[in-house]
């Protein structure tokens, strides 16, 4: 899927690989506390490494990644639409500050738990790999109700698909050429 962010990408690697969130989190960055993990910035990541260990194309990894921007242009926490996360999608667009609403869907983003309220991190640690499209604290789904994960048919119609492409493109311009448009 266009501009999917890496840590959506991760969660469908860890689930279809059976691996552990430790486990990979130390194949992707050897050096970082897999408690601890790490901010989803281009520059925490060897890209070269990273295409061998998930065997995605360069440019889908960068586009899957945020740029190195000051704080204030990123959300730390975790911002999600709900719909998205119901199809197993995750935007890097998302994270922006300056991006209110899905691309896809007209809904407003969100960063707190419908369960427990609580704000999970925009960060790649063994805890947020082994809750895939769920809160970190209390487990519950970010969707409205359980996750397609293992479906092998495309969940967003095409319009939405396009509506993200269009986005991404428009956001991230030719950083995204290559990258496939689902």
């Amino acid at each position: 899927m266009p501009g999917e962010s890496l840590v959506s990408i991760l969660w469908k690697f860890a689930c279809a690989n059976a691996m552990p969130g430790d486990v990979l989190l130390r194949a992707m960055c050897p050096d970082v506390d897999p408690r601890e993990g790490v901010v989803p910035l281009r520059n925490a990541f060897d890209l070269n490494q990273l295409r061998l260990l998930l065997r995605l194309p360069r440019n889908l990894l960068r586009t899957s990644l945020l740029e190195m921007m000051p704080r204030e242009q990123y959300y730390a926490a975790f911002r999600y639409c709900r719909q998205c996360a119901a199809h197993g999608y995750h935007s890097v667009l998302h994270q922006l500050s300056d991006e209110d609403y899905c691309a896809a869907h007209p809904q407003r983003l969100r960063t707190l738990c419908p369960q427990c309220r609580r704000e999970s991190p925009f960060i790649i640690n063994s805890s947020v790999i082994e809750a895939p499209f769920r809160c970190v604290w209390c487990r519950s789904h970010f969707c409205y109700g359980l996750l397609p994960v293992r479906s092998t048919t495309p969940a967003m119609r095409r319009q939405e698909r396009r509506a993200i492409q269009d986005r991404v493109l428009l956001r991230l311009g030719s950083e995204t050429r290559g990258v496939p448009n689902g």
